[in-house]
């Protein structure tokens, strides 16, 4: 069980929303998808994790309101996921994280599409 975040600090409470190694991939993927995922199509996008791994890190971002679950009433059983107003609301901040780790800690590696410089090559994700 993950333990509360610091309550006198708000970047440890920013922070705890997203820490976890697949957070914020999973929050990329729906986001670059644009429409609500399904379970499969959701961790088969994702190489090397579990899937328990991976709900467990789906309960955490829903429990703190960035991934909204949509349990479907049909046969069999549709569950999808998308991001809340709250979800997309944190898109800007890992924009700005990811230029910021580009800049400072793997220059010359990824950058969102459509960022590539002509300075240099980057991969594009």
């Amino acid at each position: 069980m993950r333990k509360a975040p610091r309550t006198d600090c708000a970047i440890d409470a920013a922070m705890s929303v997203i820490e976890g190694r697949w957070k914020t991939v999973i929050i990329c993927i729906l986001a670059k998808n644009g429409a609500p995922m399904r379970f499969n199509q959701l961790i088969s996008r994702i190489d090397g994790i579990s899937p328990r791994i991976f709900t467990l890190q789906l309960k955490e971002l829903e429990s703190d309101g960035i991934i909204f679950r949509n349990v479907r009433s049909t046969s069999p059983k549709c569950v999808e996921y998308s991001l809340t107003d709250k979800g997309n609301s944190l898109l800007p901040i890992l924009a700005q994280l990811a230029e910021w780790g580009l800049q400072h800690m793997f220059p010359n590696m990824v950058v969102f599409e459509g960022e590539a410089d002509s300075e240099s090559e980057k991969a594009t994700v």
